[in-house]
């Protein structure tokens, strides 16, 4: 059973503190995503997982072993680094190959275990190769097949794919999630790509200031985010904010617009300062509704993005079609039913 589990982990660099307190478990064949703003403390709790950095206080679990003050070489993990590291004076197949030596394994099982990874990676015809004749993403492959050979209990992977290009990100990002559907091995993977965590893991955990603000689904986050922090940073565009207070069974905005409240919304209280947060999907043209003057418009091909003034306050919508609209124009806008959320201003915790 390749679990993992974190009880109360604590980092500090002197008298800064990075991680406060982190608790987390990890499933057997479960892909955990660790997301948040840099400087959240995500790489940090990688690499205290993978024994590179020494806790300052709590518990570290891998399989059901107490791994805590284990070195790195003793905790049966295989890491996956930004920046690859292969030695470029060896070849694809030396490179994939490094750590079994060092092991004192026999050539002959080297060998077995280098060309199964290789297929596995379609890297069998680069085998004899250099570092640097490869792309960035044969570059890439390589370093995950280092860490399959080793044929470790967990899988940390941090920020790997960060040094790719756009189109290649994503073939990447696919062939990770297919990947680790074919070995059925535990994954945890950092990324500052909330793109990336969405599409890829079984459970996102995203991190604020060393600690962690909510773990889930990827959809159970994006539909229900605990706090006004989640809801703005899963989703691109991210969802928008109207800031007001509430008075009677409406919201009063900063330039005194009323909106009425619909009826799905509540836990709220006459005079609250509260964030109105509606997805930029979420808002659909309509001949009435609210009024919104349009000053950026972004084509896309089959969507439309318009940057809109709503109530004084900046609003991205998202439109399913082609518009032909012009800055200054004055549009409506309507909030699909059921889809607005609203959280306290003062804590950000949703109401």
């Amino acid at each position: 059973m390749a679990t993992m589990s974190v009880r109360g982990l604590r980092k500090s660099f002197g008298s800064t503190e990075i991680l406060k307190g982190v608790s987390l478990d990890v499933a057997d064949e479960e892909f955990v995503a660790l997301v948040g703003p840099s400087g959240c403390g995500k790489s940090t709790l990688l690499r205290l997982i993978a024994g590179l950095e020494e806790a300052s206080s709590g518990e570290i679990s891998i399989a059901g072993r107490p791994v805590t003050r284990l070195a790195p070489k003793q905790r049966d993990v295989a890491m996956v680094f930004q920046n690859y590291a292969l030695y470029p004076h060896l070849t694809v197949r030396a490179n994939m190959g490094f750590s079994l030596k060092l092991r004192g394994e026999s050539k002959a099982g080297i060998d077995t275990k280098v060309n199964q990874a290789a297929e596995i990676l379609g890297l069998s015809p680069l085998l004899d190769r250099y570092p640097g004749q490869l792309s960035g993403g044969q570059r890439q492959r390589v370093a995950t097949g280092r860490a399959i050979v080793r044929d470790p209990a967990l899988f940390l992977f941090d920020e790997p794919l960060s040094n790719l290009d756009a189109k290649l990100r994503v073939q990447m990002r696919t062939e990770i999630k297919a990947l680790h559907i074919r070995l059925r091995s535990t994954m945890v993977y950092v990324t500052h790509d909330q793109i990336e965590a969405m599409t890829m893991a079984d459970r996102i955990v995203v991190m604020q200031s060393g600690k962690i603000e909510q773990v889930g689904s990827p959809l159970d986050l994006y539909d229900r985010p605990i706090n006004a922090f989640v809801a703005g940073f899963l989703g691109s565009p991210a969802m928008n904010f109207l800031e007001g207070r509430i008075d009677g069974g409406a919201l009063v905005t900063l330039d005194g617009t009323r909106l009425s409240m619909p009826g799905h919304l509540g836990g709220y209280q006459h005079g609250q300062a509260v964030l109105w947060g509606i997805r930029p999907e979420n808002l659909a043209l309509a001949a009435e509704g609210l009024s919104a003057r349009v000053e950026v418009v972004e084509p896309t091909g089959p969507d439309t993005q318009l940057l809109l003034r709503i109530a004084g306050q900046p609003i991205i919508a998202l439109l399913r079609q082609r518009m032909k609209v012009r800055p200054g124009e004055l549009i409506h806008v309507m909030p699909e039913p059921g889809m607005t959320h609203l959280f306290d201003k003062e804590s950000g915790r949703r109401l």
